[in-house]
């Protein structure tokens, strides 16, 4: 499948965009470490407690972002919708949340802007493991205003397996006596027990520390037969026919500027399908990979669809 074409106009703003979003996280980073300075009177902050303040800057950003998202989306988005008429990555998110069930981790949540997509009576439980604490309310209000605060679980922690199992050991999901996380590890790829049902990475896997090492963690942190539900933005496949060598290069001069030093360590230039392909080689493979590329020519193209366990 292909996403609608571009017009030549369309693709020069698709160009530039990633360009508007730098300079709105920068602002933020400005202004947070200003307000650090000035009016908290920590002078040594922004160089003693870099990583804080990034987090604090990136939280407030976020937020901000992720309203103006909410402001612009349409009132009910369509479950499904014909490849000609997604014409942005948010189009690709329904019809794949839509699969979800079971027990869910719902990785690097943000403030819930995918939250009227998880309200399925096939989920039973949700599991956000978020690292930006600044985020946690918002993502508490926003699983409370559509219905899902009894559902909804937020987990204070990244996705990294450091900071992942221990968390998942304190909500009662691990049943193991193991206390370090790399014999944890090995159990769960032994076992192939799992623990959730279905895993949702939507935009997240561009800012985790060691992405090979966190898709092979999350693959088998899945049960027997689950899903993992995916939309990430990725390198731009600019060696091949529907890549742009020009996309890639904005790629590089975006990155050059700051992009994963602003956004939350985001990168612009990961091989995510590949990694994520390759997660299940240990057990010969996945059941089935219905991965699709999107927006190619552009310096955001995605890889989505929907990566299953075997049984």
């Amino acid at each position: 499948m292909a996403a609608k074409d571009l017009t030549t106009r369309e693709w020069i703003n698709a160009l530039i965009e990633p360009g508007y979003l730098l300079v709105w996280a920068l602002r933020y980073y400005v202004k947070v470490n200003l307000e650090t300075v000035f009016c908290k009177g920590q002078i040594l902050a922004p160089l003693l407690h870099q990583s804080r303040v990034r987090d604090e800057a990136f939280g407030k950003f976020w937020v901000a972002f992720s309203t103006y998202l909410q402001a612009n989306a349409p009132a009910s988005p369509p479950p499904t919708q014909p490849p000609d008429q997604i014409i942005r990555s948010s189009d690709l998110i329904p019809p794949l949340l839509a699969r979800a069930s079971g027990t869910v981790l719902d990785v690097g949540p943000g403030t819930g802007t995918q939250m009227p997509l998880l309200r399925s009576p096939a989920i039973k439980a949700i599991y956000g493991a978020e690292p930006c604490h600044g985020l946690h309310a918002e993502l508490r209000a926003s699983a409370t205003s559509q219905g899902l605060e009894d559902k909804y679980n937020i987990l204070p922690c990244g996705v990294e397996s450091a900071d992942l199992i221990p968390a998942l050991q304190r909500q009662g999901l691990l049943k193991t006596d193991a206390s370090d996380v790399p014999s944890i590890l090995e159990t769960l790829s032994t076992t192939r027990e799992g623990v959730f049902d279905t895993i949702v990475c939507v935009r997240v896997l561009c800012s985790v520390p060691d992405m090979h090492r966190t898709v092979q963690d999350l693959y088998n942190l899945l049960r027997p037969g689950g899903k993992m539900l995916v939309v990430e933005h990725v390198v731009n496949p600019w060696r091949t026919p529907k890549g742009s060598v020009i996309a890639r290069a904005f790629q590089a001069f975006y990155g050059f500027m700051g992009w994963s030093w602003y956004l939350g360590n985001c990168c612009m230039n990961r091989d995510t399908t590949s990694a994520l392909k390759h997660a299940a080689d240990q057990d010969g493979g996945w059941e089935s990979a219905e991965l699709e590329s999107w927006f190619e020519s552009t310096p955001m193209p995605y890889v989505a669809g929907i990566l299953t366990k075997r049984g």
